[in-house]
């Protein structure tokens, strides 16, 4: 089963990435998350004691579990199905792409014409990071693949904080964890939301 996922990532794809532990280390101290746990030797981080007050959950009665199952099996599953809030931290050297399979088709930023040809584009890159530029047919307009506008449900990083357990559009980050964000890598931040 696949995950809702709400991501925050740099808004700029070029943004230097910061250390998971400097990331893991900022996002406690404002109680976002908290404490470093396992999952089957990936490092988790349940809600920290000001996750409510940080992340804005919208509508009437929004679903949300807070609480990480006791028993490591019933974790594991739950954490995969994002049945309960908790984070992912990753930071890496190299451009990642991220998205919800039902990405819709990104439109040329010149003439708004549809790139139909987008995931081949985007096949070229990954198996050659050198190969990263779209072009329109419609209006020859080109530019850099992480350019793209994705309407909120792909995006480019190298810093990415994954928060399991929040369905599409359901929450947004307040402005004072932007900032903190922000303050930490030098880059304005962004979200998507995606299902994997």
């Amino acid at each position: 089963m696949t995950a809702h996922k709400l991501i925050l990532l740099p808004a700029d794809p070029d943004c230097t990435p910061v250390s998971s532990a400097a990331l893991a280390d900022t996002l406690q101290s404002i109680g976002l998350l908290g404490a470093a746990s396992d999952i089957n030797g990936a490092t988790f981080y349940p809600t920290g004691d000001r996750f409510l007050q940080l992340i804005t959950f919208l509508g009437c009665s929004p679903m949300i579990e807070l609480e990480p199952p006791a028993d490591q099996e019933t974790l594991a599953a739950a954490s995969r199905d994002g049945r309960f809030c908790h984070a992912f931290l990753e930071c890496r050297d190299t451009l990642r792409f991220r998205s919800d399979p039902r990405t819709p088709t990104p439109r040329c930023p010149q003439c708004r014409a549809p790139l139909a040809d987008w995931p081949t584009t985007l096949k070229s890159w990954r198996d050659d990071p050198a190969n990263d530029h779209w072009h329109c047919q419609q209006c020859s307009a080109s530019g850099r693949l992480s350019e793209l506008g994705f309407r909120k449900t792909a995006g480019f990083g190298r810093t990415f904080v994954e928060i399991r357990g929040i369905y599409p559009s359901e929450a947004v980050p307040v402005e004072a964890l932007l900032d903190t964000l922000k303050s930490l890598t030098r880059c304005a931040w962004s979200t998507i939301y995606i299902k994997e």
